[in-house]
């Protein structure tokens, strides 16, 4: 799916609240980046910033004002 291009893993939640979706932000063949969340139509944009404001709304309408989009960042433990 990610074709070696970078994909960053998003996910939508309420403030301070559990996770109601996840997604991701890839760059796309023309260098643009898209914003894909389940049952909504993907945001494109020049900048990693400009897509999450577009996915932010697009969150925001859908699920109420209190959510948040955010980018996951994963860390490895190990021992």
């Amino acid at each position: 799916m990610n074709s070696g291009w970078m994909v960053k893993e998003v996910i939508v939640h309420p403030r301070d609240g559990m996770q109601l979706s996840e997604g991701y932000i890839r760059k796309d063949a023309s260098t643009r980046f898209v914003g894909c969340l389940p049952g909504m139509a993907d945001s494109v944009g020049d900048t990693i910033e400009e897509v999450m404001i577009y996915l932010n709304r697009r969150a925001r309408d859908y699920y109420g004002d209190d959510v948040v989009v955010e980018i996951v960042h994963h860390v490895a433990m190990v021992s």
